[in-house]
């Protein structure tokens, strides 16, 4: 008679709340000497207004239920469905653009997930599973969406400078505060609001593992894991409010050796996104940045991988794994430009491809090389182990220098405005939005995140003795040290650890703000400490350090 087993599990878990307030109607003077702190002549004056103010509750819903089935002595099921959901209050509206009044709340999110274990053979087991998990949305998105959506009654700042009049005849007059209801303060131009159709971002994954037991005590697993992640928030600054662009920008590369312009080499043509030429008013003239917090992005994540365990009756225990994958981004996840992501199909800032792990811990007997009862008190108990871990660096993405360097470069003119000139979500972003791909523009034509930094490796060994000092209590002394090659391990990753300014742009017309159609020079900024080069240490990589700990164990 076959033998089946069930397990039901049913679960619910409760809300959390998530109060925020802010201050507001406290003025600021700044003043640059004592003479004129008393005569109330101050150089600037701020303060902020609006509703001083406001909390909310999210409530967090979960439902979750999950069923253990033995289907025979070789094959186990594990089936789940989880539902869960955050409940976020509605903002109040902005009477000059009524999409700021609401918060898209998404209630069904019911996430299947399926597992089984199969025995096929004494000595195999198959593995694997499938299933979908929602992310929950930071609260500050919403905080944005009511605090920054433009009524002068829920966020205003005015800002003013001393006239030199009479003291008593400035607006405002020191050391008082304006009123709430003063006309200074006015309605921002500039706001920021959730998405309508706004989808809660959720990963898909799968896995699929196959272990056999090669030898006595070894056991070798070979796998692979797949995830794609969807309705990822983009990185980048989205403004609905901004023209379409309609003049060009064609960049000519210049060859490697070149330190001026004009040069001649390949030319690339692209929209014109200089600083002083983006405009706002495609949806409403009287608005400036509409910043969307928008879901575009997709990732997949693919990898193989092997592993292998070992137990040897000498004390010695041996792990090891390598992994090939590759992370890729798509549809806009990092853009520096809002009406076109077909270059943001790239490999993720998290990519790397290659990745060995090899840990190793070794308990010697030593007690049993002497019969001396003092000896074999002080060669008992000791361990030793390592672990190190080689992978492939991350990569990184080649960016146009925001501005030029006149003692290298023949024109200091370009980007005069401040801004990027191929990055129209760094130019367009506000305090609520990000700032596009690394706050810079990427290099026309080639592939964002293309560059890869240096491999990272890492060798840590330890050193530990146990004392059984009772019955079920024990203190274990160990001293730890890491990264014992000393190793520098650079951190390349989203902007950090690596110069990525490939070229300088320059030319005559080069982000003047007025030339509609305008043509860029591409400088390589090479040389010492340009692009490519290296800059600081990652927290992940240190230099040789040393740790001394000390653990008391007991069991009551």
């Amino acid at each position: 008679m076959r033998q089946q087993a069930r397990q039901l599990n049913l679960f619910f878990f409760g809300w959390t709340g998530l109060k925020s307030s802010f201050q507001s109607g406290v003025a600021s003077y700044e003043f640059s000497n004592l003479e004129a702190f008393a005569l109330g002549e101050y150089n600037n004056f701020s303060q902020a207004s609006g509703y001083p103010a406001f909390s909310f509750a999210v409530p967090y819903y979960g439902f979750y239920a999950q069923d253990s089935y033995r289907a025979s002595n070789r094959l186990t099921l594990e089936i789940g469905l989880r539902e869960d959901f955050q409940v976020y209050p509605q903002p109040a509206k902005n009477p000059a653009f009524p999409l700021t009044g609401q918060y898209p709340d998404q209630h069904l999110r019911l996430s299947p997930r399926f597992g089984f274990a199969w025995q096929p053979l004494s000595k195999t087991v198959v593995r694997g599973g499938f299933g979908e998990f929602f992310t929950n949305m930071n609260g500050l998105n919403d905080r944005n969406a009511v605090v920054s959506n433009g009524p002068a009654s829920q966020q205003s700042e005015v800002s003013a400078s001393y006239n030199s009049g009479a003291p008593n005849q400035e607006v405002p007059v020191f050391p008082e505060s304006l009123p709430g209801s003063s006309p200074l303060f006015q309605a921002s131009q500039d706001i920021s609001l959730v998405a309508p159709n706004f989808k809660a971002p959720y990963i898909l994954e799968a896995s699929l593992q196959i272990e056999q037991e090669i030898f006595e005590n070894t056991t070798l697993s070979i796998g692979t894991m797949w995830n794609h992640g969807v309705h990822i928030l983009s990185g980048s600054a989205y403004d609905l409010n901004q023209e379409p662009l309609q003049d060009t920008t064609t960049y000519i590369v210049c060859p490697p050796n070149a330190v001026s312009a004009p040069c001649s080499g390949r030319s690339i043509v692209q929209p014109n996104m200089d600083n002083g030429l983006l405009s706002d008013g495609r949806i409403n003239p009287n608005l400036g940045q509409i910043n969307e917090l928008i879901r575009p992005a997709e990732n997949h994540y693919n990898s193989v991988f092997a592993q292998s365990q070992r137990r040897m009756t000498n004390g010695l225990a041996l792990a090891g794994s390598y992994t090939f994958a590759k992370s890729r981004m798509l549809h806009g996840m990092d853009f520096n430009n809002q009406f076109d992501f077909s270059n943001t199909h790239a490999p993720s800032l998290l990519d790397q491809r290659h990745k060995l792990s090899v840990a190793a811990v070794y308990q010697p007997r030593l007690e049993e090389l002497t019969t001396s009862q003092t000896g074999r008190t002080l060669l008992k108990g000791w361990k030793l182990s390592s672990v190190m871990e080689f992978s492939s660096g991350r990569p990184f993405a080649s960016l146009l220098s925001p501005a030029c360097s006149s003692s290298k470069l023949s024109f200091n003119n370009c980007d005069g405005a401040g801004g990027n000139l191929n990055d129209s979500a760094f130019n367009e972003d506000t305090a609520n939005t990000a700032a596009g791909i690394n706050g810079a523009g990427p290099t026309p034509g080639i592939g964002l995140n293309s560059f890869y930094g240096p491999w990272l490796e890492r060798v840590d060994v330890g050193l530990a003795r146990g004392f059984i000092l009772a019955e079920s209590k024990e203190l274990q002394l160990q001293a730890q040290a890491f990264n014992v090659a000393n190793h520098a391990n650079y951190f390349v990753q989203n902007g950090g650890g690596i110069v990525q300014n490939q070229y300088n742009p320059i030319g005559s017309n080069c982000g003047d703000g007025q030339t509609l159609n305008q043509t860029r020079y591409l400088v390589p900024n090479s040389g010492p400490g340009n692009f490519g080069a290296l800059q600081e240490i990652s927290p992940n990589g240190l230099p040789r350090g040393l740790q001394f700990s000390a653990r008391f164990s007991f069991q009551g």
